[in-house]
């Protein structure tokens, strides 16, 4: 599966059939800044989810007046994390390219699209996350992360670790395989917020991934 292909686009469509009464509930009850915006559409993961060695579990994909269904519909060949990519949407290029500002500095931007993906554990995009909230599509999110630790990816958890480690094969991963952020306030890849350890870890990886 890669963002944008039909298997994805069959992923985001069961998403929006289980997950309608819940968010329709949500919406109900809570402020402004926590709404799901469903007309949106889900964003079940971005990138090259089964192949990447880098996945980064993130709470939900963020939004802002920018933001339209036709965001993470974007993509291009040869360029599975398609934000990355010179013509993609301002909204999402912005945010992403920030994201991982440090690596696309030392990899490149296509090699970072090819070697990072991410998996959220809320697919709706909402100005916050409600870290309450529990949807039928977060046990599919959770497996999702889970099979990139199966077939031996790096994990990054830039917040909310108790939240994702509910899953067994996440919270059974080695030090060596999943890493934290050194503050919940910045989600930015890169050394000063990964440490010593983590940083040179991740970029080895990059650096051998064999995309082309």
């Amino acid at each position: 599966m890669l963002q944008g292909d039909s298997e994805w686009w069959r992923l985001a469509e069961t998403i929006s059939n289980e997950d309608r009464a819940g968010a329709i509930d949500h919406n109900a009850r809570v402020e402004p800044e926590y709404r799901l915006y469903d007309g949106l559409g889900p964003v079940p993961c971005v990138g090259a989810i089964m192949t990447a060695p880098v996945v980064l579990l993130l709470s939900h994909p963020g939004m802002d007046g920018r933001s339209t269904p036709s965001d993470y519909a974007f993509h291009r060949p040869g360029w599975p994390l398609s934000a990355l990519h010179p013509e993609a949407p301002l909204g999402i290029a912005e945010r992403w390219q920030q994201l991982v500002a440090a690596l696309v500095d030392r990899f490149g931007a296509q090699h970072v699209s090819n070697a990072v993906a991410a998996v959220f554990l809320n697919p709706w995009r909402s100005f916050a996350f409600a870290d309450r909230l529990r949807l039928p599509s977060r046990r599919r999110m959770l497996d999702l992360a889970a099979s990139a630790a199966a077939r031996d990816a790096i994990l990054l958890m830039p917040r909310y670790h108790d939240l994702w480690t509910e899953h067994p094969v996440i919270a059974a991963l080695p030090s060596t395989r999943r890493f934290d952020s050194r503050s919940w306030r910045v989600t930015e890849i890169s050394e000063r917020n990964l440490g010593q350890d983590a940083w040179p870890a991740l970029c080895r990886r990059i650096e051998t991934h064999a995309w082309i």
